[in-house]
């Protein structure tokens, strides 16, 4: 039979549908504990993205009259309490001018439930990509902070480097190691030109010499989530070494290596 809600409990699960089928798991009326106490939310959603967990908070207000700037300030508050990566507020009669003065400098998206569906698409690419823009600052973090061991801690691990070998014959760990650097530096460039529109994008795989053009999203999205989780598999394989590795393309994945086959074959 079916269930008989109030309208505006009706409407949270119709918010809650949209966002579970875009990928998130969503929970309606979550009891979620901040650091300053704990919040009744309408909805919560999350979804790992580019190896990221996404958490997102969500205010439905079925109201009659445009959400005023108050409620927005108060959920703002509950959004950054409980550290959410994004708040949403969903409403049918619009938001007053105050209200979206306040989500302009917060985390936060102002929308309705037909405005929403529209730009999902375009949600979730840049969740995405500030996923994986945080991914690629933590590797090069990690990278670097090979420099705060000792001199000892930091030969053994660099000993255990199965990555692509430079090609130039320079002195110094820098240098045995600038390959998979300069490859994490061209990809966070890459998104950079993306989000610009600058299409089509110029793409480096790791090894390769020869770059890639990649013409759309869901292409360089995928290519750099792969490149990022191998880079990520030769880190974790010079740091705490599980298995003998003798080349790196052991660490990438055999759809990417196929993928890359294929267009270095094309480009023959």
């Amino acid at each position: 039979m079916p269930v008989n809600r109030p309208d505006w409990q009706q409407y949270q699960h119709e918010v809650a549908a949209t966002l579970s089928q875009l990928g998130f798991t969503a929970k309606v009326e979550e009891k979620v504990v901040g650091a300053r106490g704990e919040h009744d939310i309408d909805i919560t959603a999350r979804m790992t993205s580019a190896g990221v967990t996404q958490l997102w908070v969500v205010e439905c207000k079925k109201w009659n009259r445009a959400v005023p700037k108050e409620r927005i300030l108060t959920f703002s508050a509950i959004v950054a309490d409980v550290g959410a990566d994004r708040g949403l507020v969903f409403a049918e009669n619009g938001f007053q001018a105050g209200a979206i003065r306040v989500a302009r400098n917060a985390n936060l998206t102002l929308t309705s439930l037909v405005d929403f569906r529209q730009n999902a698409e375009d949600e979730l690419a840049a969740m995405k990509v500030r996923g994986l823009q945080e991914r690629i600052t933590a590797l090069e973090n990690e990278f670097h902070s090979l420099w705060d061991l000792t001199q000892e801690e930091r030969d053994k691990r660099i000993a255990q480097y199965v990555g692509p070998p430079s090609a130039f014959n320079l002195p110094g760990h820098s240098a045995i190691m600038a390959p998979l650097l300069t490859r994490l530096s061209q990809m966070k460039e890459a998104l950079n030109f993306a989000n610009f529109n600058r299409w089509p994008v110029t793409y480096w795989a790791v090894g390769d010499e020869i770059p890639i053009e990649v013409n759309d999203w869901p292409g360089l999205l995928f290519v750099i989530e792969e490149t990022v989780a191998t880079c990520e598999r030769i880190h974790d394989q010079m740091m705490s070494p599980q298995t003998k590795i003798k080349d790196w393309r052991e660490l990438q994945s055999q759809e990417m290596t196929d993928l890359l086959n294929v267009i270095r074959q094309n480009a023959g």
